[in-house]
Formats: structure tokens, sequence, C-alpha cells
């Protein structure tokens, strides 16, 4: 079977028709791994995999009702971008039940003025939601952690404050102030509060360090108008990790990681096991010297059950490192 492995993707020729699963996909370690089969079977169990394990089979169980791109939810319909979300998850194969708790958590927002400015800001950029109920934004940062910007009026309960009022954001930090310390006007552009944003909205505040928070949907204030409805006031929220790139998946776990449907999970684990022993490979190989390895090379430290040309080229990609063919070799120079 004909197939195109990219930096972002794999794109495949199924029944004629290219079909593109993007690595963010749950089912993208699993196809790697059936990319290894021998030609004549690759087709079919390709296939068998996009098909899937669908945890979704019995929605209407849940409370869930889909009539084209409108999601009821016990009744009521969903604005569009939580009912984009609900058909995110079903595309990724994950269950949608990961929306309740997301709902439970809104419903606790005792503003429904925020509630309604929320869904402004979700509809910009569809983001992550985590499977404890909250979703990730992102903020910009000195290259010392801290905030760009400090207010000693603002009362804070939980975090690290220095003598200008900036916040330390370091990962794991848990960031809480006085509810009444957020302006909730949202024709007020820049005001009191601790702000969040979009990817694009945090990256242009970045003064060196960029990260992904966690928000309690209960805990947004406002979204002001200006920037598109890209940032938002909070009252709380949680830094999970550093960020270089903006996250594209439907749903994390509380810690900012993908979450993945049972069905690939071990083949995912697989794959970041082989990702992370063949980047410690060549970071040695390249510290000591060498000018070039071979993808055979690599392929000799799993003896003897040895990892797939495709499986090593795919993991080489993802560790950072690139590889080319040079007199018939696949190689990867340093």
């Amino acid at each position: 079977m004909n197939y195109l492995l990219t930096s972002e993707s794999v794109v495949m020729f199924l029944n004629g028709k290219p079909t593109k699963v993007s690595k963010e996909s749950a089912a993208y370690a699993k196809i790697i791994k059936a990319l290894s089969l021998p030609a004549s079977e690759q087709e079919a169990e390709i296939l068998e995999i996009l098909a899937g394990a669908n945890p979704n089979l019995a929605i209407e169980n849940s409370g869930f009702v889909i009539r084209g791109e409108e999601v009821f939810y016990k009744g009521d319909v969903l604005p569009k971008p939580l009912s984009q979300k609900i058909l995110s998850l079903i595309k990724e194969n994950l269950p949608v039940t990961i929306f309740e708790k997301f709902w439970e958590n809104l419903q606790k927002n005792p503003s429904r003025t925020s509630i309604h400015e929320l869904y402004d800001f979700l509809d910009y950029k569809e983001l992550p939601i985590t499977d404890d109920g909250c979703f990730i934004a992102y903020r910009g940062l000195r290259s010392d952690w801290y905030s760009k910007h400090g207010n000693l009026t603002t009362k804070v309960l939980k975090g690290k404050v220095d003598g200008y009022g900036h916040i330390y954001n370091g990962v794991g930090e848990e960031i809480e102030i006085e509810r009444s310390s957020c302006d909730d006007n949202r024709d007020n552009d820049c005001s009191v509060g601790v702000h969040a944003g979009s990817f694009d909205y945090a990256k242009d505040w970045s003064d060196g360090k960029m990260v992904a928070v966690k928000i309690n949907p209960k805990d947004v204030v406002s979204v002001p108008k200006d920037c598109d409805c890209q940032k938002l006031r909070c009252c709380a929220y949680s830094v999970i990790s550093e960020i270089a790139e903006e996250l594209t998946i439907a749903a994390t776990d509380e810690k900012g990681k993908p979450v993945v449907n049972e069905v690939y999970k071990q083949d995912y684990i697989d794959r970041q096991d082989l990702i992370g022993r063949i980047q410690a490979y060549l970071s040695a190989k390249k510290n000591a010297g060498y000018e070039f390895v071979t993808v055979k090379a690599i392929q000799s430290i799993f003896s003897p059950d040895c990892p797939s040309t495709i499986q090593v080229c795919d993991a080489i990609v993802a560790a950072g490192y690139v590889w080319s063919i040079y007199e018939g070799k696949k190689q990867v120079w340093f």
C-alpha cells in the first residue's frame, strides 16, 4: 500500500483515495504499527483500525442527541463551541462523558454572564478540555516565569507575588485571587484580574516563556471584546507545562497529556517508549562525535525484537531529528 510519512501526519491511499491521519490522532501509533505488516495485509488492517472501537455507540444513553451539527444534552441544545467539542471527541473516538464533568463545573460559575462570555472565547479556536472538567489556555510570561504586568491591589489567595505585584507562574503553581479582584466588565479591555488566552494571543505577550494553564470554567469572570475575544480574565488557574506548540487535540488528562482511547493505549505507550529510547541513543551518538548513524543501526539496539523501518523513521522525526537516504541507506545526519 502506498503511503507518505510527514512530520505531522501519515497519508495513505485506501480504496484508491488519500486518507490523512494526524500524529495527534489516538489511532496514529496503531496505524504506524500496521504499516509494518506485509503490504498485502496493511489496507484491511488499517481500515479496521479507522473503523475503531467507538466508545460512543450508545451516546444517547448518556443524554446526548446529535442532529447534524447540533448537539443536545439532557434536552438542551448546546452552544456552537460546545457542540463542536462533542463532535471532536466523537471524531477522535474519545468518550463524550469527558464533557459531562466540564458541563458540571460550568454550571457552578456564579455568573450567567460569565458563562455566556466564555462561549465567545471558546468559539475563537477550539481548546482542549481536560478529563477533570477544565479547559486548557495559554499565558505568555517573562523569562523568569513572572507575569509581565503586576497589580499590588489584587488580592492573591494562592501563589507567589513579588514586590511589584507580578505573579510567579512556574510549572506546577496554582494561582488564585479574590473573584472580586477580577474585573467582570467585558467592555474594559485592559483591567484587573489574571489573564489567559489563545495560543496566538499568549505568544504575542510572551517575553521568554510560554505556559499552558488549566482553568476551571467556574472560575472564568469575563471575556473582553478586544482581540477577537482571544483572552479572558479569571480568578484561578494552575500552570501545567511550559509549551512551544499549540495543543490541537480534543481532550487531555489533568496534566495536559493526551487522553487516549483504551483500544489504542498500549500502542501509544509503546510509541512513546520507542521515541524516548531513540532520542537518547541519537543524543549519545551526537555527543560522541558521530557524523551520522543508519536506521539499521538504530533498529539493532532493540534486537532481537527490532521495530520496523517505518516505526523507527517515525520515531526519529518525533525525537526532533531528520532522516534521509544516502547511497541507498536511510541515515540520520548530525
